[in-house]
């Protein structure tokens, strides 16, 4: 049987007969975790007041994990099909616009409602797997233009924007970078966009609302009057642009690298969101990484793998982590250790 006990009171060695959730309903501590001094310390920092934990009785005979329970739904493998499906799609759609010069407006937006519905109905599974994406593709711009797609469409969602405009904004997330299809003069796609040639393709294309056309000409544009084409300040930078923006400039650094390592990333997030972005749009996309990445496997640069129990304030990229061998490092105070990258894809996230 189980009984709550305070945080407080807690012992070394008890079992967790519940999870231990965050207010944004993360798994902090899976259930059947044997507490440890840090565990207990942990929860103080979060501040959890209670918690269910097994009584003598029902345990007897169980073994005793010593980590949070990993599985592997079948929603997160249906998911990976899914998204497998969405950028075979939009690679169809994209070889269109190359050969044709012609935007497939229906395609498209098909396939934008198939991103909108793979976030509202596996929102568990989305951000892990994107996370881990391979960086290393043939075709980057659909590619590209898919994760922009879905990290917009997970950013709105969390500010609780409606359907509609969800899935608004991952179609004109989809045709953002659609100038550099037909552009033979672009260098490296992840740094350089064609805006005079994406505004050509528009001019000629029916069917496209007024929002996601700010979206798209607007999305290189910067709250601080610095971006491109028009130096537009906050103000008159439409939201869909704004998101568009934020997921841009995320997807492009976090996976410009060998290796996924989006850990510096959020910290120049962090540190931009006040100047260029929108401070409430940075601040979404921030947590809910944050949220995904906690109790990830990741690699150090001493080669050791390592579990990311706790994110210290004011900086990402030095969390806290739990090595192989059971000792517990904060890299803020271990400066000669660092993040190398993330580790394997996980199944799923611990749920």
């Amino acid at each position: 049987m189980a009984k709550m006990v305070a945080v407080k009171e807690l012992a070394v060695g008890s079992i967790l007969s519940e999870a231990v959730h965050s207010i944004s309903n993360k798994v902090l501590l899976g259930k059947d975790i044997v507490l440890t001094t840090r565990h207990i310390s942990l929860l103080n920092t979060w501040d959890i007041e209670s918690v269910f934990i097994h009584v003598e009785g029902e345990y007897d005979d169980k073994p005793l994990p010593k980590t949070a329970p990993i599985v592997q739904p079948a929603e997160y493998l249906q998911f990976v099909q899914e998204y497998d499906e969405i950028v075979k799609k939009t690679v169809q759609s994209f070889n269109i616009i190359r050969r044709r010069r012609l935007i497939p407006i229906s395609n498209l937006k098909v396939t934008a409602e198939n991103i909108y519905s793979s976030i509202s109905k596996k929102n568990i599974c989305v951000m892990s797997y994107l996370l881990n994406s391979d960086p290393k593709v043939v075709d980057f711009i659909p590619r590209h233009s898919v994760m922009v797609a879905y990290f917009a469409g997970i950013i709105a969602r969390q500010m609780k924007w409606k359907e509609v405009d969800i899935a608004g904004v991952a179609f004109a997330s989809l045709l953002h970078d659609i100038g550099n299809l037909t552009n033979d003069k672009i260098g490296d796609p992840r740094f350089e966009v064609s805006i005079a040639e994406t505004g050509l393709l528009l001019k000629e294309t029916k069917g496209l609302s007024h929002e996601v056309l700010l979206g798209i000409m607007q999305h290189r544009e910067r709250n601080n009057g610095s971006g491109f084409p028009n130096g537009t300040i906050c103000s008159k930078i439409h939201p869909y642009a704004k998101i568009i923006a934020v997921a841009d400039f995320f997807h492009n650094l976090a996976y410009s690298d060998e290796y996924t390592n989006p850990f510096q990333r959020l910290d120049v997030l962090t540190n931009e969101m006040y100047d260029k972005f929108d401070p409430d749009v940075c601040q979404n996309l921030i947590d809910r990484v944050r949220d995904s990445l906690l109790f990830n496997k990741i690699i150090l640069s001493s080669g050791q793998e390592a579990e990311i129990i706790f994110f210290n304030r004011g900086s990402y990229c030095l969390p806290i982590v739990r090595t192989a061998d059971e000792r517990i490092v904060d890299l803020s105070k271990c400066r000669d250790v660092s993040i190398s990258r993330l580790s394997q894809m996980p199944g799923a996230e611990i749920i």
